[in-house]
């Protein structure tokens, strides 16, 4: 199998090949030990490569107008703002929280204008991913989900919930439009060809709880969120679900709206990936539970691999699961640690 179809196998509940081996990769230590590459920017033909050397089936490649990831350099400490409005601080890679939003009331929303999803450099790094896949990888088209958008880009948390108590049709109206234009631009995404899946990042949770009331989440961000979902899959491809964080009140309400992966049943916020794949067995392919936070950051390769071999004893059998981590391959994690993750996963994973 290629590793585009082992992905896709798994990603719709069949039995591939192996277990397929799924990362986001934002570590410049990585890709410097790897490829003796250091970048700047999020550069998507390098991250094709590394995911190529490595061994992974798969690459996450946002549509340009990602928020908070960078897209032209700044230098350390630069304030600046996105296309969206949405200000920062330049302080890391290669994603960044902001400092400010640009909708603070409906008045502030009237006079508002989103970026086109149709403009020249909205596809620019999934083109150069698609170019670089001479080994079929999946590539995944990233987009924001509605809740992500609302409460931490458009406008902050603060700002939301009392907008859902002053104002609950602006909030209801914003994550809308934001639903539309994200449809918009993933048209845009399936018409380069090449690309694989659709990934929503939207973090619903921390590592002790929901964000949000189940209530309120369900009455607010549940239908954007399935009408987004549902659109995505309209264009003929499996959606994933990157959702980090204690969101357990409420994965019934997201498994229902179609998503096809979950990532990453984290570990630190009370993952049970048994319960994950026993609970939505046929519906559902969960995609994690390496813990990323400690195991792979200060544990040794020998208990990296044995973390490995519990995942493939748990998400393995009957096919339908996906091993990465519980967020990402970082800078803190020793590079002995990610050989270790990757190597087992390719002992571990085949299937006889």
């Amino acid at each position: 199998m290629s590793p585009r179809e082992r992905f896709l196998t798994a990603l719709t509940g069949g039995t591939p090949d192996r277990v397929p081996i799924g990362d986001y990769m934002f570590s410049r230590n990585l890709l410097k030990k790897v490829l003796n590459h250091t970048p700047v920017l999020y550069e998507a033909d390098k991250q094709v490569e590394l995911a190529t050397k490595l061994g992974e089936d798969c690459m996450w490649v946002a549509i340009n107008g990602f928020c908070g990831l960078e897209e032209e350099p700044h230098a350390e400490g630069t304030k600046y703002q996105d296309e969206w409005g949405v200000t920062y601080i330049k302080n890391g890679w290669p994603i960044m929280a902001q400092t400010d939003t640009p909708v603070k009331n409906r008045a502030d929303w009237e006079k508002y204008k989103a970026p086109s999803p149709a403009a020249p450099h909205r596809f620019t790094m999934l083109k150069a991913a698609i170019k670089a896949n001479t080994a079929d990888l999946a590539i995944k088209a990233g987009l924001l989900g509605p809740f992500t958008m609302m409460y931490w880009y458009l406008m902050d948390i603060e700002t939301l919930a009392f907008t859902i108590h002053d104002d609950p049709e602006l909030v209801r109206e914003m994550a809308d439009a934001f639903v539309d234009w994200a449809l918009k631009s993933a048209q845009g995404a399936k018409d380069l060809g090449g690309v694989s899946v659709f990934e929503i990042s939207d973090d619903w949770g921390g590592t002790k709880s929901l964000l949000m009331s189940p209530k309120h989440l369900r009455a607010f961000f549940v239908p954007p969120f399935r009408k987004l979902v549902q659109g995505l899959k309209s264009l003929g491809m499996p959606v994933v679900m990157h959702n980090d964080g204690r969101i357990w009140d409420v994965l019934d309400d997201l498994v229902d709206t179609g998503i096809n992966g979950f990532h990453p049943v984290e570990r630190a916020a009370g993952g049970d990936l048994s319960w994950v794949k026993e609970h939505y067995a046929g519906r559902l392919c969960p995609i994690g539970n390496v813990d990323n936070k400690y195991v792979m950051s200060t544990g040794t390769p020998e208990e990296v691999e044995n973390e490995v071999k519990e995942c493939m004893r748990i998400g393995k059998p009957g096919g339908g699961y996906i091993l990465s981590t519980d967020h990402s391959i970082h800078d803190g994690m020793p590079y002995e640690n990610v050989m270790a993750y990757l190597e087992a996963g390719k002992r571990y994973g085949a299937y006889a």
